[in-house]
């Protein structure tokens, strides 16, 4: 069992943000004269087409910030939506402070209107994203019946018991959790065939409702505002990506944005846990469980 997630985990959070968060590949290149436009980009303004509320996103400072002229014409359209002026050339620049603008729905407002609407583009997104959080519920819930087990073989064990054990070192330790954490997996067993049994339900209906829509198709999309975005329309890199500041709160809002068949697809496809080891390696080996282990030899000792 590692002390981080695996790459399982890690690849379905990577895959999930290029198919609905971020869908720009990375690439490196230098800024192009007359293509490429220097902004003084200070942050960004979540609009909640809805209820009104605003959120604004201070970026992390940089000198300059590289606009691509179609991700520039965009911001131009929003702009117009909300109504603002939007900066000449001339002020662009000349380097005066540059904000992005976005219109969109604030998770409240999202969950009572577009997350409840059967069409087949939202119930599309909304099954992925039902299926995201599954994917890193089933290792959280294996993390805590773990631990649940471990804290009951504890509560019971004797010196004896720990005995047949050498933890004069870490891999004693770690050996002597494992054992404990294995004398009941039922519990890790149950959560995960709940969890491929509702995988399997999400695919097999997204797999028809992809059947007749379009290759490209619209639907309202979560993202965090703690999520970098390129200013590039084609690609990210070192000159156009942005980071929020490093005091953001985190928040979500939905954005109505463009949805792939193929992206679909490839989250769908990708490989997920399917064994009880494969779970139990997702879950990982925990520091503070060498506590309890500790705590309960001190609580012994002292009998």
């Amino acid at each position: 069992m590692a002390n981080e997630p695996t790459k399982i985990t890690e690849n379905l959070l990577n895959v999930f943000n290029y198919c609905f968060v971020e869908t720009v590949p990375y690439e490196f290149y230098k800024p192009k004269e007359g293509k490429d436009i220097p902004v003084n980009l200070e942050g960004k303004n979540y609009h909640c087409e809805k209820c009104g509320k605003t959120t604004p996103v201070r970026y992390h400072k940089r000198p300059l910030t590289y606009y691509s002229k179609g991700k520039l014409a965009e911001e131009r359209k929003v702009y117009d939506k909300l109504g603002k002026e939007f900066p000449t050339m001339g002020q662009i620049e000349a380097g005066e402070p540059f904000w992005n603008e976005a219109v969109c729905l604030c998770t409240d407002c999202a969950k009572s209107s577009v997350l409840q609407e059967d069409t087949p583009e939202q119930r599309v997104y909304n099954l992925c994203e039902e299926l995201h959080g599954l994917d890193d519920l089933v290792v959280a819930k294996a993390k805590a019946a773990m631990e649940n087990t471990l804290k009951t073989w504890l509560g019971t064990a004797t010196l004896e018991d720990f005995g047949k054990f050498d933890l004069t070192g870490f891999e004693g330790v770690r050996d002597l959790i494992c054992a404990a954490i294995l004398t009941d997996t039922a519990a890790e067993q149950k959560d995960l065939d709940a969890y491929t049994s509702r995988m399997e339900e999400i695919r097999k209906e997204i797999g028809t409702l992809l059947e007749d829509l379009p290759e490209r198709f619209h639907a309202y999309a979560q993202r965090s505002v703690l999520v970098y975005e390129s200013m590039n329309d084609k690609i990210y890199h070192e000159y156009s990506v942005a980071f929020p500041a490093e005091d953001t709160k985190p928040e979500e809002y939905y954005i109505y944005r463009p949805l792939e068949k193929k992206r679909v697809t490839m989250f769908l496809e990708q490989p997920r846990v399917e064994t009880l080891d494969e779970l139990m390696m997702e879950a990982g080996f925990h520091g503070e469980w060498i506590d309890l282990v500790t705590e309960r030899l001190k609580a012994l000792a002292g009998e």
